[in-house]
């Protein structure tokens, strides 16, 4: 059932909804747009919208304009030395990383701005992924000569306090390990799925699988339920499962195949046994993971271009007393989408 839908101003690649409570229906999407020519250059933009999905909202509400961007993602935790406040980074084509604030608009009936905390240029190469550590003291950012950068984050401070050559092609994905935040993992167009420990020197392993993926690893999800169970997506169009007590393959060899490369995995936050996969070619997946078992539960077809961003909504809709289906926001490339919408089938029952 679709809430909405709009076009952005660029090239879409990336939605995140805030996951703090009192900001359950900020929705972030960031752009991405190449303008080629003698000189090419790069042009982006976040936009943030108000929805609510219980009485139709969908609202357009502050739009910042900024060099392209590849990935943006909610701080975990609010504040962090800066005031309660939600926190959103952004991993720039510039080679920066970006930290806004989320404040609500003074005498503006539409409710939310971005104001930036700081900016830091960390490399000459393009910056293509972010996350952040559980604390939201520090973040990773994989970059495009295939190098990693783990940034300190306090009193508003960005200071680079690692950075480490760790695969040989560019980087699509890095994660901290929710449960063990020493813990990050890589993922890059070598084929290469990774982990480092941050305690040791950057250049020791704790493991590398080169065997499994076919192809580019794109996405890394890590369960928020079970301190072992990892997901890895990838250009080969697979979603795996993986146990990291046994890192050799993945805990379900044929884990599933989804149909176009698996760019963005999401774990529901309060269904941990469902995850939202923007799969490229083949749109959207919602997929039911059940003791390592992978079951497709419900496809989405609607938008007409590559499949990139993909998150759910926190709050949960309620029908009298029983819980209606999540809130999904989806987009894709090329043609600027932006959907809201709810999946047809009652998938939690």
């Amino acid at each position: 059932m679709e809430v909405g839908h709009c076009y952005l101003d660029g090239n879409a690649d990336a939605v995140e909804f805030c996951p703090h409570e009192s900001y359950y229906r900020v929705l972030a999407a960031a752009t991405y747009t190449l303008h080629e020519g003698e000189q090419q250059s790069r042009s982006g933009s976040i936009s943030l919208f108000d929805v609510d999905a219980e009485v139709g909202r969908f609202e357009l509400c502050h739009r910042v304009k900024t060099v392209g961007i590849f990935d943006v993602k909610w701080s975990p935790v609010e504040g962090n030395m800066v005031g309660q406040t939600p926190m959103l980074a952004q991993a720039d084509a510039d080679g920066s990383l970006r930290v806004h604030g989320l404040h609500n608009s003074l005498g503006d009936e539409k409710g939310y701005c971005l104001r930036e905390i700081n900016v830091n240029k960390i490399s000459s190469s393009m910056c293509l992924c972010l996350d952040w550590n559980p604390s939201a003291s520090s973040i990773s950012v994989g970059l495009s000569d295939g190098s990693v950068s783990v940034v300190a984050f306090s009193e508003s401070k960005l200071n680079v306090i690692k950075e480490w050559q760790a695969h040989d092609f560019e980087l699509w994905t890095t994660a901290f390990d929710i449960h063990q935040p020493q813990l990050v993992y890589t993922g890059s167009d070598d084929c290469k799925f990774s982990c480092w420990d941050l305690r040791d020197s950057a250049s020791n392993l704790v493991f590398q699988n080169s065997k499994v993926h076919k192809m580019g690893v794109c996405c890394i999800a890590k369960t928020p339920i079970d301190a072992h169970t990892i997901l890895t997506g990838s250009y080969d169009e697979y979603l795996r499962v993986w146990d990291i007590r046994s890192i050799s393959k993945p805990v379900n060899e044929t884990s599933i195949c989804l149909g176009g490369g698996v760019w963005r995995i999401k774990y529901h936050p309060y269904e941990p046994g469902f995850v939202l996969a923007a799969c490229m070619h083949n749109g959207f997946a919602i997929v039911r993971i059940k003791q390592q078992e992978c079951e497709l539960v419900e496809s989405y077809t609607k938008h007409g271009s590559l499949a990139y961003g993909a998150d759910w909504q926190r709050a949960k809709l309620l029908n009298g007393d029983k819980q209606k289906g999540p809130v999904v926001a989806t987009c894709s490339f090329y043609d600027r989408l932006l959907r809201i919408w709810m999946p047809e089938n009652n998938i939690f029952q």
